[in-house]
């Protein structure tokens, strides 16, 4: 690990104590099972201002913003002397927080270039609680800072309201793989090696029928048995009409299947 061997949890919703704190926290307690000192940070409480692309681009080289901005010392010092990340998100319109794409923005542009980083073990949670759309989106901008800072991530973490109980075991398991990992970090071998093990993590090269099949799937089985045997059988179906290139027809079946189940969901 780092000098600090802390596993760090950087929580980017302003609900402190909502779905996103729950699951970065049950990651935490899984790194701390494995013997890892842990820490959590709510982002809400350091809120980083934007960054102004200045030029002369100085920051690369002397890593420091130009301006003041103590919600980003604070918290890239955290993130550059932790021993693994763990970073969570609310997932808005498919996409990951401001707060979280702010922090993210000011990182590249002052530590991306250095490798500081490289090899630094991290894990992305991306929690879309509404509807559970852009589940896998939302996390994709996560994964392409780890990406970017060399980190080697993980596998991320979709999380909806319908599959929180399981989400919040995976955590855990996730949060221990972390530690362990963050005991003999791994540096990466060239950015062919770092493309290819970016390639290889799960979810992030599913398409827009993959991601919304994982969504109706999972809203399905929550539903249980209050929703309609037929909702399975048009996923099915979605499933026969993608492998048949008709993606526009899938997607028609999958969301009338998400419907259907959500409708059961929630009682309705």
């Amino acid at each position: 690990m780092a000098e600090s061997g802390i596993v760090l949890g950087l929580v980017g919703s302003p609900h402190r104590d909502g779905r996103t704190n729950r699951i970065v926290s049950a990651a935490l307690e899984g790194a701390a099972s494995a013997g890892a000192r842990t820490e959590i940070v709510q982002m809400a409480d350091h809120v980083v201002e934007a960054c102004k692309d200045c030029l002369p681009w100085v920051c690369q080289n002397n890593l420091k913003c130009s301006y003041d901005d103590p919600a980003f010392e604070f918290l890239s010092d955290k993130i550059r002397s932790c021993g693994a990340l763990v970073m969570g998100t609310p997932v808005y319109w498919w996409d990951t927080s401001g707060m979280v794409r702010y922090l993210i923005l000011k990182m590249f542009r002052c530590f991306a270039r250095n490798g500081s980083l490289n090899g630094l073990p991290a894990m992305g949670i991306g929690v879309a609680g509404g509807t559970g759309n852009g589940l896998v989106t939302g996390l994709r901008p996560l994964y392409q800072f780890f990406q970017m800072m060399q980190m080697r991530a993980i596998e991320p973490l979709p999380v909806t309201r319908f599959n929180m109980d399981a989400a919040e075991r995976r955590a855990r398991e996730l949060g221990a793989l972390l530690a362990e990992q963050a005991r003999v970090p791994r540096p990466f071998d060239g950015v062919e090696d770092r493309l290819l093990w970016y390639d290889a993590l799960p979810y992030l090269s599913l398409d827009r029928v993959g991601e919304r099949t994982l969504l109706a799937n999972l809203v399905v089985s929550a539903a249980g048995d209050r929703a309609d045997p037929e909702v399975a059988r048009g996923l099915a179906a979605a499933n026969v009409l993608a492998a048949g290139g008709d993606s526009l027809g899938a997607m028609k079946e999958i969301t009338r299947a998400y419907d259907a189940a959500m409708k059961a969901f929630d009682g309705r």
